[in-house]
């Protein structure tokens, strides 16, 4: 067995300290920031009476550590918090917005790992060649370029001047009405196939192809140059040149020999990249409007509504957390030689 209870209660309380840590931090930060939140939550005709009401509820007249008490007790009992935005429990709202962003940043790592990897394997075996550097270049430049900026010109040039993919939304709203469309799981692409619509999962498609597009860049990026290096690494061993010499196939060596020991770090590379993707769904969400977390923690922000943007964090940090514990789980079941 590659993984340890040592290795699981290590990273289990690790996983404690991060997500107390970055509570307790972004808690902090949004008290500390000049806002009114009483007249958030009173509305914009409250009285003086009110707005003090407001203050008494929400606990503002508490120095900051009593603040951080209460939310704290409140969050060990499964509370966690109300939005003063909406009014309604932050974790419910995450929850409802997550299904988006899953199923977007997992349609952009299936196109980053299916385009990725081969890019990497031809400029391994193409090193030193015309298509080894532009490949270089490509990858570079895609890998350095901000996610926003990429999100913005591929809006540009495939939605406003060709006119090939829709620009914004998950779906149609006037094909929802017409076919009947209702989310089930929340993934789309999913539950439209679960209901045999056709019409729906394909203007599903169409909606995240180009999102996905754009974030799938970095990890792509980043797997191709990954396997191009360990790829050229591992042809140079001499099980690989041996066995090229006793005259096997050369496709077979590849896929069978050099192949598998390429993949389990790439795997890995691309679980820590995930973080680098999350930060990336946000900004893709705020430029195609995709009603996900990212767009759910950037309405809570920019309305200062604290409780729900402290939500996030704290979502996001358990989320990131248990990610890189699979992915090194999953590293140590590949890859023998890695025991944890």
């Amino acid at each position: 067995m590659p993984v340890s209870k040592e290795y699981i209660i290590k990273r289990t309380f690790s996983l404690i300290g991060v997500v107390f840590g970055a509570t307790i931090i972004t808690f902090i930060i949004t008290r500390v920031v000049p806002t009114r939140p009483e007249l958030l939550w009173a509305g914009p005709h409250a009285t003086l009476e009110q707005i003090e009401r407001a203050r008494e509820i929400l606990h503002l007249n508490d120095p900051i550590y009593v603040q951080l008490g209460y939310y704290l007790r409140d969050l060990l009992t499964g509370n966690w918090g109300v939005s003063w935005r909406t009014k309604s429990p932050v974790l419910p709202g995450i929850l409802s917005a997550l299904p988006a962003t899953l199923e977007l940043i997992i349609v952009a790592f299936i196109i980053a790992m299916a385009i990725g990897i081969p890019l990497g394997i031809v400029a391994a075996l193409k090193r030193g060649t015309v298509i080894d550097h532009v490949l270089r270049v490509v990858t570079v430049i895609g890998a350095s370029a901000p996610v926003f900026w990429l999100a913005l010109i591929s809006q540009l040039i495939f939605s406003s001047w060709l006119g090939v993919l829709p620009s914004a939304k998950r779906i149609n709203e006037l094909l929802v009405i017409e076919t009947g469309f209702h989310p089930i799981t929340g993934f789309y692409l999913i539950d439209s196939l679960i209901q045999g619509n056709i019409p729906a999962f394909t203007d599903a498609l169409r909606h995240i192809i180009l999102p996905a597009i754009v974030l799938s860049f970095y990890p792509m990026c980043l797997s191709a140059r990954m396997t191009r290096a360990l790829m050229i690494e591992v042809l140079n061993e001499w099980h690989v040149r041996s066995a090229l010499a006793w005259g096997l196939p050369k496709r077979i060596v590849l896929y069978k020999y050099a192949l598998k020991n390429v993949i389990a770090p790439v795997v890995a590379s691309l679980g820590l990249s995930f973080g680098y993707t999350i930060i990336g769904a946000f900004m893709v969400e705020l430029v195609f409007v995709w009603p996900g977390i990212g767009m759910y923690a950037a309405m809570s922000l920019l309305s200062f509504d604290y409780p729900a943007v402290v939500g996030c964090v704290l979502f996001i940090a358990i989320f990131y957390t248990l990610i890189n514990t699979v992915v090194d789980i999953i590293h140590a079941i590949i890859d023998p030689r890695v025991k944890l």
